[in-house]
């Protein structure tokens, strides 16, 4: 006789949350997936962010409801109410849209405000250069220090602020900045340089030439002729990570799409599929391309393939576009994803010219249709059902780039891992029947993972149960092990109260769950030794159904063989 572990697992779904369970603390339930921002109609996530385009040595992000520091990664997303520090022998590039702000070695800032029109930043030690371009009338960088608040239009800087006594240096070689404070206002023209100190304008002492050093030539080696570049164009230089494109990639106008931008790459290259997922907060699962010109092409616009070649699709001009984490849609069953001969697995797909992308961050409609304005050709049609969830009408069965699926086993998505390393093929008859979820597998990260153990055994069944289907709630789905002879093992769900909702692509009334189970039995070296099987389970206790295979991927660009 062998025994399966008890172990208690804690079923979470987008928009449900966890209920109390007998026999699981507090500490043990998993938070909502999506818990990261409210769906409130009133809140607003940042449209607006910034991109870590340089890390030379240890470089640090915080966010401001954290304390602990973390290492940035390039091409991640900087916004509101973020921290960055470097270590006394790194340094970092980080640009918002036209703006670019280089941190020396042993520096910090914050990001106090990114709104359209005003950057807002606060220089807590160190020195940073600065190369502004405006991106829009009437724009504005503002950097508090502890004399007062600089403003500086168009231009270059570079201001440094000793860590003990804090008197402020600021040069000025091209374009002009104020200083207002308690104490007066000064301003400083372009070649010169003003050094302030700790009480304020009355210590200002002026020279007639603004000197460079070593740090400001490494700020120049990255200078770009703007005056050059095809981008600005085509999309707002508010658009981070425009400045990339030219020099990877050719722009062509398309008689279907207008302005499109085919990247020069190898043909086994695609959307999405060379990078890795991070959960980042407020939005989630968001996309982190390898490429420096991936950030662009991966938070804005959409994918199309044109005469056999991807081609990026940034849509109407718009001054101030939307930042998006992802614009892709998943496959699968919320929580869970697909089932594979690798086990449970994750997989995702570009979005195409005219295929609305909705969050799963937030339900202020607004937004929503603003981050669709470029591609959609009518965003009034995108309204929510009374229940708050997307309309159907956008779940098209003929998403035009689903065969172009990329898929990984769930830990290579949820652990941050490499994606293209990692890829999987699943067969084009299960990417075309797998039910869509848009913007988010509803999946937690690992860091957010937990598993308890059952306080007592479970007595033995012999089938599955039928799940309850309630609205609004999630209670705890317990997986028991029971002492058996035969290979098949038995499990059994208590309290196991699942909704998929219906943009999923499940209908309501069927309620699918995959048990990852391992079969103990047999001897060394026999066949069923540490093996694991997927159960696939619905409300109508239907028999699990036979895994699909899956083979590594072999296509240089669809994820589907033609096999089904």
């Amino acid at each position: 006789m062998r025994w399966f572990f008890c172990v208690c697992f804690i079923a979470t779904l987008s928009g449900l949350v966890p209920g109390s369970a007998q026999d699981v603390t507090q500490a043990d339930a998993l938070p909502p997936v999506e818990a990261s921002a409210p769906l409130s109609s009133g809140w607003t996530p940042p449209g607006r962010v910034g991109r870590v385009s340089l890390a030379s040595g240890n470089v640090d992000f915080r966010l401001s409801s954290e304390t602990a520091w973390a290492d940035v990664e390039l091409n991640q997303p900087i916004f509101t109410g973020e921290a960055l520090r470097t270590d006394p022998r790194a340094r970092t590039e980080i640009r918002i849209g036209a703006q670019r702000i280089d941190l020396s070695n042993g520096s910090e800032i914050e990001i106090a405000s990114l709104r359209d029109g005003t950057t807002r930043l606060l220089l807590v030690r160190g020195r940073i250069g600065l190369q502004l371009r405006n991106s829009g009338e009437n724009e504005t960088v503002e950097i508090a220090v502890p004399q007062g608040t600089l403003s500086m239009g168009t231009g270059t800087y570079d201001i440094d602020m000793d860590a003990e006594e804090h008197p402020l240096r600021l040069a000025v070689f091209d374009g002009k900045a104020h200083l207002s404070a308690a104490g007066g206002d000064i301003a400083i023209g372009s070649g010169q340089t003003a050094v302030i100190g700790s009480s304020g304008p009355t210590d200002a002492v002026h020279t007639e030439q603004a000197s460079a050093d070593e740090f400001v030539a490494w700020c120049r080696d990255r200078d770009a002729d703007e005056t050059r570049l095809a981008a600005p164009y085509f999309i707002s230089r508010d658009m981070t990570g425009y400045e990339e494109l030219d020099s990877a990639g050719t722009w062509k106008i398309n008689a279907q799409y207008g302005p499109v931008w085919f990247p020069t790459q190898s043909v086994e290259w695609a959307p999405y599929r060379f990078g890795h997922w991070k959960w980042i907060t407020p939005w989630g699962w968001t996309w982190l391309d390898d490429r420096p010109w991936g950030f662009a092409t991966s938070h804005y616009g959409r994918w199309a393939l044109i005469d056999e070649h991807w081609a990026w699709v940034p849509g109407n001009y718009v001054e101030h576009p939307l930042y998006a984490p992802a614009v892709v849609a998943f496959l699968g069953t919320p929580g869970i994803g697909l089932s594979s001969e690798e086990g449970a697995t994750v997989a995702w797909f570009p979005l195409a010219p005219g295929e609305a992308f909705w969050p799963s961050y937030t339900r202020d409609l607004d937004y929503i249709r603003n981050l669709n304005v470029e591609t959609v050709h009518d965003v009034t049609s995108l309204a929510m059902q009374a229940d708050g969830e997307p309309p159907l009408e956008i779940f098209n069965e003929d998403f035009a780039n689903r065969l172009f699926t990329t898929a990984v086993p769930r830990s290579v998505f949820v652990n941050g891992r490499p994606v293209a390393a990692a890829r999987l093929i699943l067969p084009e008859r299960r990417l075309q029947n797998a039910p869509v979820l848009m913007a988010s597998p509803q999946i937690a990260p690992a860091s957010l993972q937990r598993i308890a153990r059952a306080s007592a055994p479970l007595p033995p069944i012999t089938r599955v149960g039928t799940p309850l289907s309630r609205k609004g709630e999630s209670k705890l789905v317990r997986v028991a092990s029971v002492p058996s002879r035969s290979r098949a093992p038995s499990v059994i769900l208590r309290g196991a109260h699942l909704r998929a909702p219906s943009y999923a692509g499940q209908p309501h009334g069927r309620q699918v769950i995959v048990l990852r189970v391992a079969h103990s039995r047999g001897g060394p070296g026999k066949k069923g030794q540490g093996c694991t099987y997927d159960r696939r389970c619905d409300s109508n206790d239907r028999l699990p159904q036979r895994q699909h295979r899956t083979r590594r991927a072999r296509d240089p660009r669809r994820a589907g063989s033609g096999q089904s």
